[in-house]
């Protein structure tokens, strides 16, 4: 048996086993992605009539004609730019702010981008419907009128929370640039007596010109392709944007898989556009210096300006992350919101709705997590080998396979998810097996979301063990099965944990997929947050949303436990 062994994983690892790993990838997020752009040119392939393999652009010229759908994407685009630029402006400012001045309590709001990447946007958009409708907190409370509660719901209200919940992205990227900065360039400026102001606008903004740019782009994708807030805040503003009219499509009965497959191409071409953009624009140059190496920032004393800075931040944070958590908190404990903050309207009893097993709610926390669980294992197991693999071949095929995987990273889910129905309720040998409305099929399309992220964490850890171990293995008679289980492993389990956890709390937070692949019994917690919140049942949605946080607060923890201090060090030797 043992020598059966070796001789399978020999193969295996010698590229005999490459065209099923690429086969099984293909499935999982080619085919499906593949037939949505196909049914935007094929119109008629999946009719319930009989398919027709008849090109047609009357689904795309649709768009044009129909008021609604040209309204979604021009909504879709011109909220992209608006929400891209204040996010831009945003991230790029706190993380000015943090890198190059002495401003207090630094540590604590270097958390909070962190905080708010790590809340859906549907959580995000519930929130401020608690806070600014007419019958909401604020207006409750006298902070805002009726008719400026009424009027939030509108174009400068939703820019205003995409401003909020996505300058987390420009942040990352330009705080990342600005770490590679060097003070070298700085410090010229200083002993030319440049005062700060002139500092930052004639040395510092230019070098971060293609961060800033790199940004722009990365987070117009985020906002064209966000389907959390156009479900929630957006769909309260009647504001239809592109996603939801493709989960629109979808939803009602008869379903219109040709008017879907048309927007989701357009939002795959305003999302690849992007993509294409950003690379040919040579966003990872980087500063050179003559010695080599970088000098650390030095950072500007605020001096009389720390106490407005400090206003200013404190007001960032509490409008970001600490309002919008207060409001589903005060929600969740309360029997109505018209009733406010009187002690007679508040009460438990969402909190134990959402913590009986029995009730639906109850059933999705504890669904939501066994998914999560599955499609961890599903997707981990599956990246490692198929990451393994990759790394064995040839630098072309290491570049195709990042290049790909990175493509699909910033593809929006709802194409994929819409590419999944496709797939398994309408083309024939895959509509035969009874996956369409079963729990498996929602575990694998979640598995297949996360793969490319599997994907790119694996091939991180990997890149940073070089050639010499896998040679050293080769050399000692060593399978490249072997070779895994006995070296690659131990010294990468730090990234396999980060990618389990980073799976784990995707798929429970997972919107798109959910909603598309709603199995006929135990319902996930994001379509059960949205359809409660929809419904008038929002003390309840709030309390599973409370709740979720909770379980997914708690996986990062034993994540990080279980990483331990030792992994990471032998993962990046």
């Amino acid at each position: 048996m043992a020598r059966a062994f070796d001789i399978s994983v020999e193969r295996w690892g010698s590229g005999v086993a490459a065209p099923a790993l690429w086969a099984v990838a293909f499935i999982l997020i080619g085919l499906p992605l593949g037939l949505v752009v196909v049914q935007a040119f094929l119109p008629g392939l999946f009719d319930l009539a009989g398919p027709s393999f008849v090109p047609s652009l009357d689904a795309i010229s649709r768009l044009v004609t129909s008021p609604r759908l040209a309204r979604g994407i021009i909504d879709t685009v011109v909220l992209g730019v608006v929400g891209a630029v204040l996010s831009t402006v945003v991230g790029t400012a706190l993380a000015l702010l943090l890198a190059l001045t002495d401003i207090r309590g630094k540590s604590a709001f270097s958390a909070l981008p962190w905080v708010v990447f790590a809340t859906p946007s549907y959580f995000k958009g519930l929130a401020w419907v608690l806070l600014m409708s007419p019958g909401g907190y604020f207006v409750g409370l006298g902070l805002v009128s009726p008719a400026t509660g009424s009027a939030f719901f509108g174009p400068a209200g939703l820019m205003m929370v995409m401003a909020f919940s996505l300058f987390p992205i420009p942040y990352f990227i330009v705080g990342s640039r600005l770490e590679g900065l060097g003070g070298e360039f700085i410090d010229a400026a200083r002993v030319a007596s440049a005062g700060p102001w002139r500092i930052v606008l004639r040395v510092v903004l230019p070098m971060l010109v293609p961060a800033i740019a790199l940004a722009l782009l990365t987070t117009f994708a985020e906002v064209v392709g966000d389907f959390g807030i156009a479900t929630t805040i957006a769909r309260s503003m009647n504001f239809g944007l592109i996603t939801y009219n493709i989960y629109a499509a979808t939803a009602n009965y008869p379903v219109d898989f040709a008017s879907a497959g048309a927007q989701a191409l357009v939002l795959v071409l305003l999302v690849a556009g992007s993509i294409v953009v950003a690379g040919l624009m040579g966003g990872d140059r980087t500063t050179t210096f003559v010695t080599g190496r970088n000098r650390s920032l030095a950072r500007f004393h605020l001096g009389a300006w720390q106490a407005p800075a400090l206003a200013l931040m404190a007001l960032f944070t509490i409008g970001s992350a600490v309002l919008p958590l207060i409001a589903i908190v005060l929600r969740s404990l309360t029997v109505s919101l018209g009733g406010g903050l009187a002690r007679s309207n508040f009460s438990l009893a969402a909190v134990r709705t959402v913590f009986d097993v029995s009730s639906i709610p109850g059933q999705g926390l504890v669904w939501s997590v066994v998914y999560g669980l599955a499609a961890a294992v599903l997707a981990v197991a599956f990246g490692l080998i198929f990451a393994y693999q990759i790394s064995l071949a040839s630098r072309t095929t290491r570049l195709v396979a990042s290049g790909l995987a990175l493509t699909t990273v910033a593809l929006p889910g709802i194409v994929l998810a819409f590419g999944y129905i496709l797939v398994y309720d309408r083309l024939p040998g895959f509509k035969d097996v009874p996956l369409y409305g079963s729990r498996l099929l929602l575990v694998i399309g979640y598995a297949a979301t996360a793969l490319p992220y599997c994907l790119i964490l694996m091939w991180s850890a990997l890149g940073r063990l070089g050639g010499s171990l896998h040679e050293a293995s080769r050399l000692a008679g060593a399978s490249p099965g072997r070779h895994l289980v006995k070296v690659v492993l131990p010294l990468i389990g730090s990234a396999i944990l980060i990618a389990f956890g980073v799976t784990t709390i995707r798929s429970i937070f997972e919107l798109p997929m959910s909603q598309f692949l709603l199995p006929q019994a135990g319902p996930p917690v994001p379509v059960v947050i949205v359809d409660d919140f929809t419904q008038g049942r929002d003390a309840v949605a709030c309390a599973l949303a409370i709740a979720t946080l909770g379980v997914v607060a708690a996986i990062g923890v034993l994540t990080s436990l279980a990483r331990g201090p030792k992994t990471l060090s032998q993962g990046d030797s």
